[in-house]
């Protein structure tokens, strides 16, 4: 038979072997050096606690705009709930309004009905450890500020 692996020998491969991919490697860019890649990561780790650690349980001064435009203020309340849930309640005017919420990638999403209506907030936590989001409930956006008290 014509090959040499069934005659028990083992043939070398042509064009260079080995010499040939490590040419092959070794002629791509190289990638970012090590330093700068480790770096970005320990600043990338060092910034994310401290976005996670300025949302804290508590009350909140509420500032926000309905979908038509008009103003708002109010009072919101923010507890940890079990297994990773958070617990909120805002009293706006004569409503109590109770939620309940997650913190994903740093931002804080709650889940809410409104006379009779689900709707749904979503945070992002501010340098000063205000909260500033979005919220529906199907008809339009609002925009809320909560503020730590």
């Amino acid at each position: 038979m014509g090959g040499g692996v069934a005659s028990g020998k083992r043939r070398a491969c042509s064009g260079g072997g080995a010499a040939s991919l490590s040419a092959a490697f070794s002629s791509r860019e190289p990638p970012l050096p090590l330093r700068r890649v480790l770096l970005l990561a320990l600043g990338l780790i060092a910034l994310a606690p401290a976005a996670f650690a300025q949302l804290r349980e508590g009350r909140y001064a509420v500032e926000g705009q309905n979908p038509d435009g008009t103003p708002y203020e109010g009072e919101f309340e923010l507890r940890e709930g079990p297994n990773g849930a958070w617990l909120a309640r805002w009293l706006v005017g004569n409503a109590q309004i109770i939620g309940l919420g997650l913190i994903q990638s740093g931002m804080l999403a709650i889940s809410f009905v409104i006379d009779g209506r689900p709707g749904v907030a979503i945070y992002g936590v501010e340098p000063d450890g205000s909260l500033r989001g979005t919220w529906t409930t199907g008809g339009g956006l609002g925009t809320e500020t909560l503020k730590p008290q």
